[in-house]
């Protein structure tokens, strides 16, 4: 599995945290962002685009999420982070909170994702086992990632972003 970054901000209920249950399982561990030297950080407000052209990346360095509120996210919390970042394309939120809000994830649908697109399709399989909502966010976005998954330039996945969406929500 490639390795998974987390960086932990605190701002939401440790008991029901996504990246926390990733790292009680052994599948995550929790980094501090001046430590994080290299991998794919997982960044809304990046330009680009996460796509299976960054697969040797992943495999080779990670991937870095920001454990953080939507409510409280700004583009600062990710400066200083070094790695290569970038957004995934439009997807369905399936957690309890943002159910049915596309482009806000939890961490672990975030994560999940970007394994599913970068071609760790049975490690997504795993994450997908660790909260009962995965199989929803699974059922809800099946269609999306496997098309952004077959995209091998950026202009492909975003051909298949605007086959989706008339208008990308983000």
């Amino acid at each position: 599995m490639p390795r998974i970054l987390v960086i932990y901000r605190r701002e939401d209920d440790p008991r029901k945290n996504t990246s926390l249950k990733m790292v009680r399982m052994g599948l995550a561990e929790i980094a501090k962002p001046s430590l994080v030297r290299r991998g794919v950080v997982l960044n809304p407000f990046s330009n680009d685009y996460l796509g299976p052209w960054l697969r040797g990346e992943v495999e080779l360095n990670g991937i870095v999420v920001v454990d953080a509120s939507w409510r409280r996210l700004q583009p600062g919390v990710f400066h200083g982070i070094k790695g290569r970042h970038v957004k995934l394309p439009p997807l369905i939120a399936a957690n309890p909170v943002n159910y049915g809000k596309p482009c806000v994830l939890s961490s672990i649908e975030a994560v999940a994702a970007s394994l599913f697109i970068t071609g760790f399709k049975d490690w997504y399989q795993r994450l997908l086992g660790l909260f009962k909502w995965m199989k929803t966010f699974h059922d809800l976005n099946s269609e999306l990632l496997e098309e952004y998954s077959k995209a091998s330039t950026l202009e492909e996945l975003e051909k298949a972003v605007r086959e989706f969406w008339e208008n990308p929500p983000c």
